[in-house]
């Protein structure tokens, strides 16, 4: 038995690459020899002859407008074949690839019944033109199905087959084989399909697909292409082959498989029209040929336009190389391309289709619900408006402070210096949420929620955050003119008024410590920039210690442990996904946060400019297929979202460390505190030349299931949040209670060159 399984398996690698039929006519003294051989050697295993049944249809062909009796045909068969054996008359066709043998009608009988049911929407006048025609295609998924409807309307001439891929199990929710064929070459299961349609089919196989080197064979050998099909997914390739066509003046077809796309280049009739329509004029084919698939993306976007991909292939690109291996095609929408795909070929080659385009025959739109099913946002409307300065000074017309002998008034120009130090702070996606009202030698500090109004300003936490952080520069400044400043901490109802500042004289002795922090306060910026992964002195980190717990009550923790970071990273990458698949949070950083061309973040003077991201072309573009709703809400529905983890993991993975800044009870006092705490850490990081890079989101995430019952997020969410706190309290040990306000990675990275806006002074200061 063992013998028998290695001499077929010995077989099977024979005849691997055979693609080609044997044509035999018993007329033929060398062919009746071969035919008689194979007998001899037991090569056949099955014997198909149904000749007669093919007389009988040729007859008919020959005579449509008779009908023949049954009992006639006999007689008409036996003139027909004049005097020949009926076993010998035709060809016999043998199939080594599987050991059948076929009695048929020779070529010229053969195309004529074969074609029959063709006219006369393919004639016999365009038959014979199509015969006559070179066509060749590059990958054989939709190229496949392309090139068997082809062969089935006997749609050319010659076919020229380039796939270096042999056929996979993946690839049968798409491709037309069985199992047997596994490992297999496509491009020979492809001709052996075309061979048992139509055994007089020219085709021509390449083995090691489309090359540099075999393309003027594939091109020109033996006469010149007349037309191209691509259907490769080598990018390189894709581009490449198209200059090669555009030299030659030959037309290119090409199907994407996706909202039944077909796509149009006449450069047989336009030799200077743009590759693929001018979409990929700046991409570099010498690089290209080694990206990933994720890699890959940004340029077959770029190629296609992100607008015009569905929905489902946007939400799966988020997965390439997470939970997919590469981007997902159907069987219905191959064999959609099928068609399509064959149908312009025949027509650009019968002179019938002239124009060069994009066209769209999308199942989803054509056959769908009479009444679709409505999309509803769930996103929550702004409830607040700006706060204008009478809405300043009404709340302020009531306050009363408490008469102190230092306190001193400050002119109006220290004012708008001290406050342009404030606005200099940080917040959360730099939404600068202040406004400030100086009279009778108070500086009022406002909250304006109608700027801060979203999903990760949960309680107001953040904005007291941010809020801590700008009177922590203006303090800092302060003290470099020889005033101190202290404040009256006044959040009345709905926090909208939120402390009043006066100022005295400074100490005689001063904290030089903070005053050296004063030269960054404009410095200070956010890096995300790559790094690599420095270590970092125990010095360091002593430093930051001691300036983060000046503040009273703050507590400074960092990890640099590489497995705890690992562990963080995965838990930060989790919560940047909750945060992005909840329509609220993917809502704030879309259109609350992103400012998606530099031009918008000029004038807006607010936001994060997409470019300082730091991000790769392809993380770019996965940012630019996540900005629909839609696209959210269906990957929701898939349960997926998985490649947002890989992003935080690595950013995280290059840390030097992480380090968090937390104080004792959840409070908006203690937040504004620790948003002071927060700022003269991040000043001093400056100072240290040390790149910082907020990862907020499991603080601003956890806080909603320790504070708020999951208020906000979906029950999936809460379960699995509840689990990342389990896991990350197990490492920082905060309760339950804390106020846990910054979470950082810092590391050594180069400075970057566009850093975010800040408003103009005077739409954020009032000065009586």
């Amino acid at each position: 038995m063992d013998n028998n399984i290695a001499d077929f398996l010995a077989s099977f690698k024979e005849t691997k690459n055979v693609h080609e039929p044997i044509i035999l006519r018993l007329n033929n003294e060398a062919d009746k020899a071969t035919f008689q051989k194979l007998f001899e050697d037991s090569k056949i295993t099955f014997v198909c002859d149904e000749i007669y049944g093919q007389l009988q249809e040729l007859i008919k062909c020959y005579n449509p407008s008779i009908k023949i009796k049954q009992d006639e045909y006999p007689q008409l068969i036996e003139k027909h074949l004049a005097g020949k054996d009926i076993r010998e008359y035709g060809v016999w066709v043998y199939y080594p690839w599987n050991q059948r043998l076929v009695h048929l009608l020779d070529k010229e009988e053969f195309t004529e019944v074969r074609t029959n049911r063709n006219q006369y929407k393919i004639t016999k006048a365009e038959r014979n033109i199509l015969s006559t025609k070179r066509i060749g295609i590059i990958g054989l998924s939709v190229g496949q199905s392309i090139a068997l409807t082809l062969a089935m309307e006997r749609g050319f001439g010659e076919l020229r087959l380039a796939d270096f891929d042999e056929l996979e199990l993946s690839n049968l929710n798409r491709i037309r084989a069985g199992v047997h064929n596994l490992g297999i070459p496509k491009v020979v299961i492809t001709a052996r399909e075309i061979a048992e349609i139509d055994p007089f089919l020219n085709v021509t196989c390449f083995f090691e697909g489309l090359t540099e080197e075999n393309m003027d064979d594939f091109f020109l050998k033996d006469g010149k292409l007349d037309l191209l099909v691509d259907e490769c997914d080598g990018l390189d390739m894709k581009i490449i082959s198209r200059f090669k066509a555009r030299e030659l003046q030959i037309p290119v077809v090409m199907d994407t498989s996706d909202r039944g796309m077909l796509d149009v280049e006449r450069f047989d009739l336009a030799p200077l029209r743009p590759i693929l329509h001018g979409t990929v004029e700046d991409v570099d084919t010498t690089t290209i040929k080694g990206l990933t698939n994720e890699e890959k993306i940004p340029i077959v976007l770029q190629m296609l336009g992100i607008e015009n991909v569905s929905l489902r292939i946007k939400a799966s690109m988020i997965e390439v190389e997470q939970t997919i291996n590469t981007w997902p095609q159907l069987a219905s929408s191959v064999v959609l391309g099928g068609a399509v795909g064959a149908d312009v070929c025949r027509r650009i080659l019968l002179d019938q289709f002239h124009d060069s385009g994009r066209y769209y025959v999308d199942l989803d739109e054509i056959i769908a619900d009479k009444i679709p099913e409505p999309f509803i946002s769930q996103v929550p409307a702004n409830p607040f408006l700006p706060l204008q300065e009478n809405d300043l000074r009404l709340l302020v017309q009531d306050y009363n402070p408490e008469a102190k002998a230092d306190t001193i008034n400050v002119d109006n120009d220290l004012i708008q210096e001290l406050v342009k130090a404030a606005c200099a702070a940080p917040s959360t996606g730099n939404d600068q949420p202040w406004k400030w009202l100086y009279q009778q030698e108070t500086l009022f500090l406002y909250h304006d929620e109608y700027r801060s109004f979203s999903f990760g300003d949960f309680q107001k936490t953040a904005s007291f955050i941010s809020f801590g952080a700008a009177y922590e520069n203006l303090y800092i400044h302060a003290l470099t003119k020889g005033i101190e400043a202290f404040y009256e901490f006044l959040p009345v109802p709905n926090e909208r008024l939120v402390a009043a500042i006066r100022f005295k004289k400074a100490d005689c002795k001063v904290n030089q410590e903070l005053i050296n922090l004063d030269a960054v306060i404009f410095k200070r910026h956010t890096n995300r920039n790559p790094s690599p992964k420095t270590e970092l002195a125990p010095s360091v980190f002593e430093q930051l210690s001691a300036i983060t717990e000046s503040i009273p009550g703050a507590a400074f923790q960092y990890f640099t442990d590489e497995d705890v970071i690992k562990e963080l990273g995965d838990i930060i990458g989790a919560c940047d996904r909750a945060r992005l698949l909840n329509p609220a949070g993917h809502n704030d950083f879309i259109n609350h946060e992103m400012r998606w061309t530099s031009e918008e973040a000029l004038i807006k003077k607010d936001g994060i400019d997409v470019k300082t991201l730091g991000f790769t072309n392809s993380q770019l573009a996965a940012l630019s297929i996540i900005r629909n709703e839609k696209v959210i809400s269906t990957i929701n529905k898939l349960e997926g979202g998985y490649g947002f983890d890989s992003l935080s993991k690595k950013i995280v993975k290059t840390a030097s460390a992480l380090c968090m800044i937390t104080l004792p009870e959840y409070n908006l006092k203690n937040f504004f505190e620790g948003g002071r705490a927060m700022e003269r850490f991040w000043l001093e990081a400056t100072n240290l030349n040390l790149a910082v890079h907020p990862v907020i989101s499991p603080f601003y995430l956890f806080s909603r299931i320790l504070h708020g019952n999951g208020e906000g997020l979906s029950p999936k969410t809460i379960k699995e949040l509840t689990g990342l706190r389990k896991r990350f309290d197990e490492i920082a040990q905060l309760g339950n209670n804390r106020a846990e306000v910054f979470f950082t990675k810092i590391a050594v990275a180069e400075e970057p060159v566009l850093k975010a806006y800040r408003l103009p002074l005077n739409q954020v200061l009032v000065l009586d």
